[in-house]
């Protein structure tokens, strides 16, 4: 058998190794494994574990990069074989732009979709054959992943240059790719079993190939990776590959080649009848053995899955990807031909039309800060738990999972997507700050944050290289802050809160009068509690839901060029006066006839920026939220410049132009004294709260509490055990009032400790237990302010892995420590205890 027989004979044996034992008895009947001078340091740096090993801390981050790579490669193909330098100024500009030009048959100046594949139909699939990625091994126990497809391959000469390297500049300098250092590859070494093994096989596209090139350039190279453990006084592990070819004749150790084979054909990607019977001509072919994935495992296209997080990692991936499930189960059968196989698209596209997302949802939220342009999609989800979570089962056929957002992601809230892939994310606990004002909606929300228009600069100040997480900087406290305040002020989503809390609330607010009467009258009755705990009123009546100015009227038809943008009620060419108080937020409203979309679609969407000019100075761009254009109706909410002082003035000038013209709307300011706001229906004014009377005009930030009784038949509903002595949620805020914030009490009437207590001191039942009721509220009232006091620490980090304590966490733990104690505490207040006198069970030490 000659070598190349060989070679090959040995790959396709490693494609079909399905354990780490497998490949390395492979390569020890070879003579490979156990001699270090065949294998090459990965990007010929000795010590490399530092750089390859510092990436993604999600194995499925680490796979979405393996993904990345495969779209770019074969974006990259697509260009070289039409003849352009990808580096050259003739190429695409951005991935979008060569989309439309390699698969939609523009010229990359107009595009037929914009570069976007939701408008293909069934040319997707047949777009998704080019780039695959199949799992195999057993089904649940075991994961092989392996990402193929037909890019532009690499010659065996030069995968150590290629694919093989580190922090190479080989795609640093293509505009239309997405890698730019060089190192995602990596990242999912880590995770691939005790040997971190990984094969790699390629082969370069024969239209590529030089006439003056070397024979074996036609031939396919493969190789193997691992991770060699600390040894011999090396304190760090290495990662090494296989290149045995020349080694103890023409090359050093260390220094060999790949081992390759000719083969016109190879197979790589899966097909009908297996993981790997279709063949290819050209491409390249990664399987990651032993793959660690924490989700669901018994199979990759099902639940909170590998699919399932390559959807969110993915949100609006470039190329669609063939996703196979080929793993066998204990008897060696595969699933059925119809369950094992789909098209990965990207979460933002599954959720088109999905049932799950609430009516006139998702909705673009458009804000710039400092004249970096973002628009934050928001997705909102029928809520979990409604009946729609409860179809029955229909017999033959599976359950229907129906309702809420938790089939589609693990805690993130808010992701940041760059080319149509995540490069951080906020988690739901974001929706949750006191400065955003969603609670009722936290669980319910999901927003992509759409980064593309960021400049180069910010992008590489915000986004690490491993695209996992945020950099903590100046820019990414204003992006949270402004899009908290987008988010906030967005008129759909208060409708949408309010709606929820009028469900949640309006049959409670009748059955909890009583109890709030005796609350109220407690703390009435107790001039600590009056002072300390500043309740609002009584809600007497269901949130308004209804949007104020609402009516049916003929449907607006906008222009898909507008022919007009100008502030309300004032003419071209006459300056908008306005009077600013310096503690408020501006806000500007505009009238068009461009269609509501004109700032949020993909195709020729409309610009629009605001700059301070500083006659003899350069502009410089202010930060505002919107434009909210609806029905021929554009509103901006306006951030006061920075530096801005009482008595100022100055020009501002709003700019809105696309491919066809550009309005110019200038705006005279002159800076006010503070507004002073009231709140309340009543209109009375609050006393003065602290000596400067800072306080003044403060406003209640607590609501009477909802109060609602558990017993031990509704534990499991509400996630109580028999030590749970009460759960606060917050249900929402008082319609007229944002500052003032609703919650429901649910405070466990079986607890155990109660219970004994009772039974123990022959306590009269009903009234301990109220006494237990209310011990419990007023704890909780006491937390929830202190919380409110102290607020939120500046510039926390929301990362999605924080795991910071809520004040809800607190008041539950708290109060299941209280709870054997209450009653005797709440006693205390009625007992006349001299000093001869004291507690069973406590002494006087002092």
């Amino acid at each position: 058998m000659t070598a190349g027989a060989k070679a090959q004979q040995l790959c396709e044996a490693l494609m079909h190794a399905e354990t780490e034992k497998d490949v390395i008895d492979l390569l020890h009947d070879a003579g490979y494994w156990d001699k270090p001078e065949l294998w090459r340091y990965y990007g010929d740096v000795e010590n490399n574990w530092g750089q390859s090993g510092n990436q993604q801390s999600l194995a499925e981050a680490a796979l979405a990069e393996k993904v990345v790579n495969a779209i770019d490669a074969r974006l990259i193909n697509e260009c070289l074989v039409r003849g352009l330098d990808p580096k050259s100024e003739s190429a695409p500009k951005t991935i979008r732009s060569a989309i439309a030009q390699f698969f939609e048959g523009g010229s990359g100046d107009k595009m037929a979709t914009g570069g976007y594949v939701d408008e293909w139909g069934g040319k997707i699939r047949e777009v998704a054959q080019g780039i695959t990625l199949c799992a195999t091994g057993v089904r649940p126990k075991s994961l092989n992943i392996t990402i193929a497809d037909c890019g532009e391959g690499q010659t065996p000469e030069r995968l150590p240059e290629t694919i093989l390297s580190l922090s190479k500049s080989n795609k640093m300098y293509v505009p239309f790719v997405q890698g730019q250092f060089n190192q995602g590859g990596t990242g999912a070494l880590r995770f691939c079993g005790e040997n971190n093994l990984q094969l790699v096989v390629s082969r370069r596209n024969p239209k590529l190939l030089s006439q003056n090139g070397k024979g074996s350039d036609e031939h396919w190279g493969f190789t193997i990776v691992r991770r060699e453990r600390p040894r011999g006084g090396r304190r760090n592990s290495v990662y090494t590959y296989l290149v045995p070819v020349g080694v103890g004749t023409d090359r050093k150790n260390h220094h060999g080649g790949v081992l390759s084979f000719a083969a016109e054909k190879f197979a790589i990607f899966p097909g009908n009848d297996g993981p790997y019977d279709r063949r290819a001509s050209y491409g390249t072919a990664i399987k990651l053995y032993e793959f660690t994935y924490r989700g669901e495992k018994s199979n990759i296209l099902r639940g909170t899955s590998v699919l399932s997080r390559l959807d969110l990692l993915l949100p609006e991936i470039a190329l669609p990807v063939r996703l196979y499930e080929y793993r066998q189960n204990q008897h060696g059968k595969f699933l059925d031909p119809r369950s094992r196989e789909t098209t990965l698209l990207g979460l933002r596209r599954r959720l088109k039309d999905n049932v799950n997302v609430e009516k006139d949802f998702p909705i673009p939220l458009l804000f710039s800060l400092g004249g970096q342009s973002l628009i934050a999609h928001v997705f909102a989800f029928k809520p979990r738990g409604t009946e729609r979570d409860e179809d029955e089962k229909v017999e033959g056929e599976p359950k229907k999972r129906l309702g809420g957002v938790r089939g589609y992601r693990k805690n993130e809230g808010v992701v940041f997507v760059r080319n149509g892939q995540t490069h951080g994310s906020l988690p739901k606990d974001f929706f949750r700050k006191d400065s955003v004002k969603m609670k009722p909606l936290a669980d319910d929300l999901l927003v992509f944050v759409d980064c593309n228009e960021l400049s180069d600069a910010v992008r590489e100040d915000l986004f690490m290289p491993s695209r996992d997480r945020l950099a903590d900087n100046d820019f990414k406290s204003a992006l949270i802050d402004g899009l908290g305040k987008v988010l906030r002020d967005c008129e759909q989503l208060k409708t949408l809160r309010n709606h929820r809390q009028q469900e949640r609330l309006s049959e409670r607010l009748k059955e909890d009068r009583p109890l709030t009467d005796v609350l109220q009258s407690l703390i009435k009755n107790s001039p600590n509690l009056k002072t300390l705990l500043q309740l609002g009123k009584r809600i007497s009546a269901p949130f308004n839901t209804k949007a104020s100015g609402t009516r049916k009227d003929t449907p607006f038809k906008g222009a898909f060029y507008p022919s007009f943008f100008k502030i309300k009620g004032i003419e071209y060419g006459t300056p908008y006066k306005r009077k600013w108080p310096i503690n408020q937020r501006m806000r500007l409203t505009c009238e068009t006839d461009a269609q509501d979309d004109y700032f949020s679609r993909n195709i020729e969407r409309g610009q629009f920026s605001l700059s301070l000019v500083d006659h003899g100075e350069k502009e410089r761009h202010v930060s505002f939220n919107g434009p909210n254009l609806r029905n021929g109706i554009a509103t901006v909410m306006i951030d006061l410049p920075d530096g801005t002082e009482i008595g100022d003035g100055f020009e501002l000038v709003a700019r809105i132009k696309d491919s066809m013209r550009s309005f110019e709307n200038p705006i005279l300011v002159t800076v006010k004294p503070e507004a002073q706001t009231r709140h309340g229906s009543d209109g009375e004014r609050q006393p003065p709260t602290d000596r400067d009377g800072k306080g003044r005009e403060r406003p209640s930030q607590l609501a009477p509490p909802q109060i609602e009784r558990i017993y031990q038949d509704d534990w499991a509903k509400h996630g109580f055990d028999e030590f749970t002595a009460m759960k606060v949620e917050p249900v929402g805020y008082d319609g007229t009032n944002d500052d003032t914030e609703i919650y429901t009490f649910k405070v466990n009437m079986d607890n155990t400790p109660l219970l004994n207590e009772i039974k123990q001191k022959r306590l009269e039942d009903s009234p301990a237990r109220n006494q237990f009721l209310y011990a419990n509220v007023l704890v909780g009232l006491s937390l929830l302010l202190e919380d409110k006091q102290i607020g939120e620490k500046a510039g926390q980090d929301l990362g999605e892995d924080d795991k910071r304590e809520t004040v809800e966490d607190r008041i539950e733990r708290i109060c299941r420590a209280l709870a054997p104690f209450l009653l005797a505490l709440t006693s205390l207040g009625t007992e006349e205890l001299g000093e001869e006198e004291g507690i069973e069970g406590l002494e006087d030490v002092g």
